[in-house]
């Protein structure tokens, strides 16, 4: 990152600091590497009474490796950083730790893993006719070994049956899932952020300047999550061709979440008395810079959500006797329940559905309509979710209200609307190699909803809500 006025480095003198222009600003360089090796093998073992059995197996290796370095004066003077002709050694600045920008003290750090794993699938076939229709049985199984976290397994068991009734499928899946935590999570470099006016709620309580030090934890485990899904498919019925209608109930259960509290929660819960949190933050440190607060993530949480989704969609040909086709289609999601468990002594279990300053509204649709021929495409495409709450662990009040609490805070208002936005895009085939598009988003320029504590800076939530306002989108497509 080139110097410019806006990265400056401080350089004490006398009893004060001035402000010096460096020759060269805050930087990081970042190598990644993946190395892998797999053998797979699938076919037919044999026939059976309603056709061939199935089966798929193989095994991998892989090496994953990360590291990072940066300039001396962010990360500190070590191998990895060293000072140079662009960064000379000054002994007025924190050579060993760095941190000597006022903003970008990007750290060092790296790290590296060994999986191996081995995995089988089998299909194997029910019944086929005979009045009953067609049905078959699948099933797959994974070991896997991380020489960070060791062994664990995944498996997966479910079935489909197409009825005798037209176009008509059950179906069904039951698994054991598996997600580890990736490099950053377990080696990332430390990533130094000043809060200058941090809340110290210990005597004597107020505001005081820290370093919050985002860092990795090598001894992160596997999350796992059991998962279970029963549907039903409606598609291309004899009697309506073109026609498709699904519903599907879903049940997950997840432990062990990685998951990482804010600066403000780990000094909230060890003031109000949980002393796991007591060894991870400095706010009283008589040598100036010195206080600090480490955040990284753990094995904390676990979650449990259900709800169904639901789809539905149909392709006209010839509408009206135009040529091309016109299709409509939509997808729902209902969420019943996101019940959020911190996995911390003390810290109460929270229901996330509804919440709109998160990704979880009680219901969101997205639905389209299309017409296209050889000449040309215009589509119509609307997006909306439900009103929602800030959050459910909130206290509701505006007058003597209940003491504030990192469970329970108080709070004046506590509903978000939710959106409605609409989208509209179209092209024509100027010739058999040239097509012209365009896409305006947000047609009619819906403004997103206030959302405080996001912790994305904007005060909205971006994961929801448009945070762009009106997009115009034209271009060429040409193939050769």
């Amino acid at each position: 990152m080139p110097a410019d006025q806006h990265l400056r480095r401080l350089r004490p003198v006398g009893g004060g600091a001035r402000l010096c222009h460096p020759q060269n600003g805050p930087f990081q360089h970042t190598r990644l590497t993946q190395d892998v090796a797999s053998l797979n093998f699938s076919g037919n073992l044999f026939d059976l009474w309603a056709g061939p059995l199935t089966l798929a197996f193989g095994g991998e290796y892989r090496h994953e490796f990360y590291e990072v370095n940066a300039d001396p004066y962010g990360a500190g003077v070590g191998t990895l950083s060293p000072n140079s002709q662009a960064y000379p050694a000054d002994p007025l600045l924190n050579a060993p730790l760095g941190s000597n920008w006022a903003a970008g003290n990007y750290k060092n750090g790296g790290g590296a893993y060994d999986v191996y794993e081995a995995s089988a699938e089998f299909n194997l076939p029910l019944f086929d006719g005979g009045g009953a229709g067609r049905a078959n049985l699948n099933g797959a199984a994974r070991v896997t070994h991380y020489s960070t976290s060791g062994t664990v397994w995944a498996w997966k068991i479910g079935g489909t049956w197409e009825t005798p009734l037209d176009g008509f499928r059950l179906r069904a899946v039951t698994s054991r899932d598996v997600r580890a935590p990736n490099l950053s999570e377990l080696f990332a470099a430390p990533t130094v952020t000043t809060l200058p006016n941090f809340a110290n709620p210990f005597p004597p309580a107020g505001a005081v300047q820290a370093f919050q030090n985002t860092i990795g934890n090598p001894d992160l485990k596997p999350e796992i999550a059991r998962n279970t899904e029963i549907g039903a498919a409606l598609a291309n019925p004899s009697w309506l061709p073109g026609l498709s209608l699904s519903f599907d109930y879903y049940s997950i259960k997840l432990d062990g979440v990685v998951s990482t509290l804010s600066a403000d929660q780990i000094v909230r819960f060890c003031f109000e008395g949980n002393q796991a949190f007591c060894g991870g933050f400095v706010l009283n440190s008589p040598v100036q810079g010195g206080n600090f607060i480490n955040v990284q993530p753990f094995n904390l949480a676990s979650w449990k959500t259900s709800g169904f989704d639901i789809e539905a969609s149909y392709r006209w040909s010839r509408p009206l006797g135009l040529p091309g086709s016109f299709t409509v289609r939509a997808l729902g999601t209902h969420i019943r329940e996101f019940l959020v468990d911190a996995g911390i002594a003390g810290v109460d279990r929270v229901d996330q559905a509804g919440a709109n300053n998160g990704a979880t509204p009680d219901w969101k649709w997205l639905a389209t309509q299309s017409y296209e021929n050889d000449a040309f495409s215009f589509n119509i495409q609307e997006r909306w979710f439900s009103d929602g709450v800030y959050g459910h662990q909130y206290v509701v009040c505006s007058s003597g209200c209940p003491a504030s609490t990192g469970n329970h805070p108080t709070i004046d208002r506590n509903f978000m609307k939710g959106a409605f936005y609409v989208d509209v895009g179209g092209s024509y085939n100027v010739t058999s190699a040239i097509k012209a598009y365009f896409k305006v988003d947000n047609l009619f320029d819906h403004d997103p909803e206030p959302a405080p504590q996001t912790n994305t800076g904007l005060d909205v939530n971006p994961a929801l809500y448009d945070t762009l306002g009106r997009t115009y989108r034209a271009g060429i497509r040409l193939s050769f």
